[in-house]
């Protein structure tokens, strides 16, 4: 799809950005980028967060003749922050050294694993899907495909009450979104799948 659209997009003369801020660095695993899983270079990438383990850093990364095309100055509140900077140096070399990449490959098979059956047998799931460690569950009416907000509701909250803590999103609010730490332990894994798995099944 975002080949595709590459293609008619230059056809257009529109750039193609890529935010990378939450699938970038490893976390889908099978590349360091997303948009490197689509057969396409964009002609901007934004980067952000992980870059820099929690410290305040993001960036915008283009041709040259691109960035040079914006006139004007730029000014920012942490714009150039020494600490930052180092921040994100020790993160990317910590990353490269230790293959957080394809730890987040094997630890997001790991989850998927131990959740597909459960999300199988669950009529009020529609699927798990994702890359990584970047997964998604999304619940619905039971025999339809029609939305299911409250399910969502529930699981993200009694996941909460269990100690586990996911997100929620989605155009109607009724997909789940499961995005680990990239450093997050076999065991942690089991442990959070062992929670998932007992409140979808409670809700089926």
């Amino acid at each position: 799809f975002f080949g595709a659209m590459k293609k008619e997009l230059d056809n257009r003369g529109v750039l193609f950005i890529s935010d990378e801020v939450q699938t970038g660095w490893g976390r889908t695993g099978e590349n360091f980028w997303g948009y490197q899983a689509h057969a396409m270079t964009p002609d901007i990438l934004t980067f952000a967060k992980g870059v820099a383990n929690g410290l305040a850093l993001g960036g915008v990364v283009a041709s040259a003749d691109l960035m040079d095309s914006l006139p004007g100055n730029s000014l920012s509140t942490f714009g150039g922050n020494p600490m930052s900077a180092v921040g994100a140096l020790a993160t990317i070399r910590y990353m490269l050294k230790h293959d957080t990449q394809g730890h987040a490959l094997a630890m997001g098979a790991r989850l998927a694993g131990h959740l597909q059956p459960a999300v199988d047998a669950s009529p009020v799931v529609a699927e798990l899907r994702g890359k990584g460690l970047m997964l998604a569950i999304e619940t619905v009416q039971a025999g339809t495909l029609e939305p299911n907000t409250d399910a969502a509701r529930r699981i993200m909250e009694e996941a909460r009450a269990a100690g586990l803590l996911i997100g929620k999103g989605g155009l109607y609010g009724n997909v789940l979104r499961i995005a680990p730490p990239m450093t997050v332990t076999e065991a942690e894994i089991d442990e959070a799948a062992d929670v998932l798995v007992r409140i979808i099944g409670e809700l089926g």
